[in-house]
């Protein structure tokens, strides 16, 4: 084991300016905490992953290149296996841009064809717990029944 970890004075020479940032924005940070309220433990809560990571793709470049710089911002899984069961993503005004809006199609079609449900939540409904509650539970209930039928011979 070694820890890259050099003393803070020091700095490293790199080509490009890097420093960290916090992974979430302070409203996906305050969903998340929602989040891991509401399902106490119950299924893994995955925060930005890559699609590319998420979903089996034909061995082509295209294939690829259509996920691997996009992300979902939660990914709810199964505990057991780690199977993802549905995505989360959270509009707030920057997708109504026209790009945005391209991507998001792309999102929805994408999660669509794969049986996994997507939940896009306008930011301004956050705060309706009950409602976010039954959809989840809606989205969970649907992917467990595609994965069901999936699995009969």
């Amino acid at each position: 084991m070694k820890l890259i970890a050099p003393d803070p004075e020091m700095r490293v020479a790199m080509p490009y300016d890097y420093t960290a940032k916090p992974l979430l924005t302070p409203t996906e940070a305050k969903f998340h905490a929602c989040l891991l309220q509401i399902t106490q433990e119950r299924c893994h809560i995955q925060v930005k992953p890559r699609l590319a990571d998420v979903f089996q793709h034909e061995k082509t470049n295209g294939a690829f290149q259509m996920i691997s710089q996009k992300h979902v911002d939660f990914l709810i899984c199964r505990p057991d296996d780690w199977m993802p069961m549905l995505g989360i993503e959270l509009d707030d005004p920057s997708h109504d841009r026209a790009e945005a809006k391209k991507r998001d199609i792309f999102v929805n079609q994408l999660f669509a064809s794969t049986g996994v449900p997507l939940l896009r939540l306008p930011v301004h409904e956050l705060d309706r717990l009950e409602h976010l509650v039954a959809e989840l539970t809606k989205a969970w209930n649907r992917r467990s029944k595609t994965l069901e039928l999936s699995s009969l011979p």
